[in-house]
């Protein structure tokens, strides 16, 4: 064999030889992992975040019924004994799953008709933001 033989073996080998991945190929592969990882997360605080206002909203469903029906179960004495007038609701707050309510509550009489009194609740909150259902109902004088 001569030494240009030897030669063009070499480089056939070496041709031959490029197993593996590239450096650039690694590091789309990596990025492309990245963001499919981060992707991944932000859903993941999303659905969390969202389950999370879902069982608040719940609690406050809850403590607003709760006060609905104490006030719809009173007698008239017992109404007429609330210090309520609509222009100064009464006021309480109450504790769920870790996270303050503050209800109101105002009881309008002959509203919406002569013989009815509506009562109007509302229960404010905040966790990472500020929140405030309002609930009402009618109940006979």
């Amino acid at each position: 064999m001569h030494l240009g033989d030897h030669m063009r073996q070499a480089e056939t080998m070496k041709v031959k030889r490029q197993d593996g991945f590239s450096l650039i190929e690694i590091l789309v592969a990596i990025s492309i992992f990245t963001f499919a990882v981060l992707g991944l997360a932000a859903g993941t605080v999303s659905v969390t975040r969202t389950n999370q206002n879902s069982h608040l909203n719940a609690s406050a469903i809850n403590l607003a019924q709760a006060k609905l029906e104490e006030l719809r179960a009173m007698t008239n004495t017992a109404f007429a004994a609330l210090s309520c007038p609509s222009a100064t609701p009464c006021s309480d707050s109450a504790v769920a799953s870790n996270i303050t309510f503050n209800r109101q509550w105002w009881i309008t009489a002959n509203s919406p008709v002569a013989g009815v009194n509506r009562i109007d609740v509302s229960i404010a909150w905040t966790d990472y933001t500020a929140h405030n259902l309002t609930f009402n109902t009618s109940v006979a004088q």
